[in-house]
């Protein structure tokens, strides 16, 4: 099979992209906008090509880094692979944000993930705003500058319908994947990288339901958001922290709360053309604040594209992706955080050079939010990510969306893994490298002698599963296993098998047996490694510091079992048995806010 080739510069880099020719209509025109890379200078070269069963493979200059794609997905491994090369490359900072641009000057978003930073910029392209980058923008030597990077704009699956249905995206060239739309927008400026001035910064916070409100961001919490917002395969120097510290200090600020797209006309639109036409600084932005945003001018314009400016930078070389991604999701436990972490760079130092730590903070203005940032400065290969929605266990996609690596592994914050378990589920993926199964392992017990090797799916204590023991599990040896579920301390999937959780669930409860079952419809299976053994610490003394609802928990698993088209009368039967009259009027709810989702209006 032929290839295609297109070469191309970026920012301060020059690429090659090299792909099967039969995708050539569906992948050129994601690249054809950017400038042609100058004959003779030095490229790193992507190269997806074809492998087993119909699947791609992606390399970098030769380098595998994800294995067995499918198409179009693999879209998205390579948009991830360019951020990450100019990420590493760059001597400026490097933000996974968007940009917009209206009245001259531009926007940047940035927040945390599931904030809401793609939709928001797509919002703004319907309102009249030019796009410049979504999920990558470099902060430039000059104050208040930015070089946005105009790759295609890529939201959830969730949101994807939504945003090629507003205005703005009837011209916009899209692909459909299973992780929602690829989008390139007709107006994307061909001559990137250009330096142009930044007027405001915008970091959202999306609340379901909640009403709109804005206020400003001090300079020293700008600081960080910019700092959490970082590529992570960006090590900052002290002169781009510096070029971070003056941005924040030089660019006013403000947080957007919201609950729909449908509460921003006329409220953040007219806010921010008054901000960037008034050019406030952060004082005249907090009394714009106070005083609240009258509409704009009629006819106001829009100012012509400034010069391009030239960047200069030194090359470097990418760091090399690591093989396995161990993330977990926190919510106010530091002392469990850092006994995990800590044990795992303790008793499995074989695979120190192979993996990378996310931790996603669930509370990251809790009194446990500073520290677990802390980490990040004795931990090498450690990411923390604050998300301050509040989402509850199923955060855990966040886990999946920040992994950096092809392998990854979701434990809770509070769990030991058996030495050498780690080194040998990396051979494990090696022997079954296009394995779509989720794979967990034995529970201890405390006793460390007694080992539950699988739930057993039974209704009790109202939630379903039980732990069981198969004699087939016994022995850390015997080969693996079907499981028809098991405790989600511990899991590990290969990212792009990952099907996620509903984006309904709400706190806890409903994941374990849903997840399982999505797997298995997905067609892999739910296996049981035996090697792979894991510690639990259950026993909370002080109490748990979040909230624990039947009606989440009963929420969550009729959302969850109708999506999946799961009986549920025995289920409501349980409840209805266990948690008593209270039950019923949580049951009519959900089944009620069941009908919206299904007719489009939840």
């Amino acid at each position: 099979m032929n290839d295609s080739r297109i070469a191309f510069r970026l920012g301060p880099i020059n690429l090659v992209l090299r792909y099967p020719e039969a995708l050539d209509e569906e992948i050129w025109p994601y690249f054809s906008h950017f400038p042609a890379s100058p004959e003779g200078e030095p490229a790193t070269t992507l190269h997806l090509r074809p492998a087993a069963e119909g699947r791609l493979d992606l390399c970098n200059d030769d380098r595998l880094i994800w294995r067995g794609l499918t198409w179009p997905d693999a879209l998205h491994p390579i948009l991830d692979e360019i951020g990450r090369i100019l990420a590493a490359m760059s001597t400026q900072p490097v933000l996974r944000a968007a940009a917009v641009r209206g009245d001259g000057k531009a926007v940047l978003i940035a927040g945390p993930p599931g904030s809401g930073k793609t939709g928001l910029a797509a919002w703004f392209v319907g309102q009249g705003f030019e796009f410049l980058a979504d999920n990558l923008v470099a902060i430039a030597g000059g104050r208040g500058k930015l070089n946005p990077i105009a790759l295609a704009l890529s939201p959830h699956a969730a949101v994807s319908p939504k945003i090629l249905a507003w205005p703005g995206f009837a011209d916009a060239y899209a692909t459909l994947t299973g992780h929602g739309a690829i989008i390139r927008l007709e107006d994307a400026a061909p001559d990137h990288p250009q330096q142009v001035s930044c007027g405001l910064i915008l970091v959202p916070s999306f609340h379901e339901g909640a009403p709109p409100a804005i206020e400003p961001i001090p300079a020293e919490r700008l600081r960080f958001f910019l700092e959490q917002a970082a590529h992570p395969d960006q090590s900052l120097s002290s002169a781009a922290s510096e070029t971070l510290t003056d941005f924040a200090r030089t660019v006013p600020a403000v947080l957007l709360r919201f609950g729909s797209y449908k509460q921003l006309p006329g409220f953040l639109d007219q806010f921010i053309h008054n901000a960037l036409q008034a050019n406030l600084g952060a004082l005249g932005l907090a009394r714009l604040v106070k005083a609240g945003s009258p509409r704009p001018p009629a006819g106001a314009a829009v100012s012509e594209r400034p010069a391009v400016e030239a960047v200069s930078v030194q090359p470097a070389t990418a760091r090399p992706r690591k093989r396995l991604s161990i993330g977990m999701a926190t919510y106010d436990d530091y002392d469990g955080v850092y006994f995990t972490l800590q044990a795992l760079r303790l008793y499995h130092p074989e695979v120190a050079g192979e993996v990378e730590f996310i931790v996603v903070d669930n509370n990251p203005d809790g009194v446990c939010g500073e520290s677990l940032r802390k980490l990040a400065r004795s931990i090498p290969n450690y990411r923390y990510v604050p998300v301050a929605d509040s989402i509850g266990t199923a955060v855990r996609d966040v886990v999946m969306r920040e992994a950096a690596s092809d392998l990854v592994m979701c434990l809770d914050c509070h769990v030991l893994v058996v030495s050498g378990a780690i080194a040998r589920l990396l051979h494990y993926f090696d022997d079954n490298p296009d394995s779509i199964d989720l794979l967990q392992g034995p529970l201890v017990n405390d006793d460390l002698m007694a080992i539950s090797t699988h739930w057993k799916p039974r209704w009790q204590q109202g939630m379903l599963g039980g732990w069981d023991l198969d004699e087939a599990g016994r022995s850390p040896d015997a080969p693996p296993f079907d499981i028809p579920m098991q405790g989600l301390g511990l899991y590990a999937c290969r990212r792009a098998a990952w099907p996620g959780y509903n984006r309904h669930f709400r706190g806890f409860g409903g994941e374990e047996g849903y997840i399982h079952e999505k797997f298995r419809q997905a067609g892999g299976r739910t296996l049981c490694l035996p090697f792979l053994r894991w510690l639990h610490r259950f026993e909370r003394p002080m109490g748990a510091p979040y909230r624990i609802s039947w009606h989440d928990r009963i929420r969550n698993y009729m959302i969850g079992f109708d999506e999946l088209g799961l009986p549920m009368e025995e289920m409501l039967a349980h409840f209805r048995a266990h948690v008593g009259p209270v039950a019923e009027a949580i049951i009519r709810q959900t089944e009620q806010e069941i009908e919206r989702m299904r007719a489009g209006a939840g």
